[in-house]
């Protein structure tokens, strides 16, 4: 098993991030969004630099640059501004969908169309999180869900099932294009952890906690 010294970084991130959001995504969403979205601008930004820069993925310097500097910037405005970090959470998922499924159907183009069409799914989901008054139950679907898949693509990259460049395609994108083994345990996982969710905080939590954010 060939496992570079960045496969393992993001391996363990999507693992030690994915589970806390995948099970704790609305009991500790203040704590838990912004680590979840410096991971979502990591991977995102990285993207970026690859699909319209040219660069390799996670190969270079300035794909790192991108994604750090994107990631420590969504992380920062989740934690300051309750309204920014339900976009951000709304978003990221249909960010993720978008590129995801343009990647699985095959559809030819280039890096900017993808990051495009990437960015327009992210839009309506954000919008529509916004709109629906954040109820708790997508928070935690999307939380269960997006955590999952994050948690799948760490373990086979970890276990050397997929290489790092294959989150190129987004972290739904890498499941669907790889087989129904981790697209079937990415929808088991999600859906324990939804579970588990619900269980956790029945009805203790009625909407997610705005007091940890400043406006």
């Amino acid at each position: 098993m060939d496992l570079s010294l960045e496969g393992i970084v993001v391996g363990l991130l999507a693992i030690g991030i994915g589970l806390a959001w995948a099970f704790y995504g609305l009991k500790l969403f203040t704590i838990l969004l912004p680590l979840w979205a410096f991971f979502f601008g990591l991977v995102a930004g990285a993207q970026w630099g690859a699909d319209i820069f040219g660069e390799g993925f996670f190969a270079t310097v300035l794909s790192w640059g991108i994604g750090l500097v994107f990631g420590i910037v969504l992380a920062a405005i989740s934690f300051f501004w309750y309204y920014a970090a339900i976009v951000i959470a709304g978003g990221a998922v249909g960010y993720m969908l978008g590129v995801g499924f343009f990647e699985f159907f095959g559809f030819s183009g280039d890096g900017i169309i993808i990051v495009a069409i990437g960015l327009v799914v992210g839009a309506v989901f954000a919008i529509g999180t916004f709109v629906l008054g954040v109820p708790v139950l997508l928070v935690m679907a999307f939380s269960a869900f997006s955590g999952a898949a994050a948690v799948v693509n760490g373990a086979l990259i970890m276990l050397g099932q997929i290489k790092l460049e294959t989150l190129n395609d987004g972290i739904f994108g890498s499941l669907f294009a790889n087989g129904i083994l981790g697209t079937a345990a990415f929808l088991i996982l999600g859906a324990v952890a939804l579970f588990w969710q619900i269980r956790d905080v029945g009805d203790s939590i009625r909407t997610v906690d705005r007091s940890a954010y400043r406006y």
